[in-house]
């Protein structure tokens, strides 16, 4: 429950004040990512991947000090009431469908803790398709191409920092 807790408000926090409650302490670009290291007065926080899609959608990967991961989802079509909770199944390809609770971040946004698993990082990273359906919601998905590189850049940030 604490990892659950300490992802999402990490997430909550960089989605809803962006970088302006923490320090930056690198931003840099590669491929479709942009990576980012923040930290609050001098102590590091996370590491954020983002990726923009088309029409106004977007994905950031996130990773905590301690390792733990979320992922933040934009869809212009959502409509959410923000603090809203709901459960969300997501899936990379043909593998196994996973269920979490999503929290609405503002009417548009999703954040989502992600599975502590070797197994489903490996997924994100060699999968060429990422699929969520929120209950009560439009299903929505993301391709992977070039993820796994938006993913390694991550972890080494917070390697770095850490």
């Amino acid at each position: 429950m604490h990892r659950y807790l300490a992802s999402i408000l990490a997430l909550a926090a960089f989605l809803a004040a962006g970088t302006a409650s923490g320090e930056v302490l690198q931003r840099y670009s590669t491929g479709m990512w942009t990576i980012e290291a923040t930290a609050d007065n001098g102590a590091f926080r996370h590491c954020s991947a983002t990726g923009q899609y088309g029409g106004g959608s977007s994905v950031i990967f996130l990773l905590t000090r301690d390792f733990s991961w979320a992922i933040g989802i934009t869809n212009p079509r959502w409509n959410w009431r923000k603090g809203s909770e709901a459960r969300m199944s997501y899936w990379i390809d043909s593998y196994g469908r996973r269920s979490a609770k999503v929290e609405a971040l503002s009417p548009t946004q999703l954040g989502m803790p992600l599975a502590d698993s070797q197994q489903l990082f490996q997924e994100i990273r060699g999968g060429n398709k990422m699929y969520f359906e929120p209950e009560g919601a439009e299903g929505f998905s993301i391709t992977l191409i070039g993820t796994s590189v938006g993913l390694n850049e991550l972890l080494s940030c917070v390697r770095r920092y850490r």
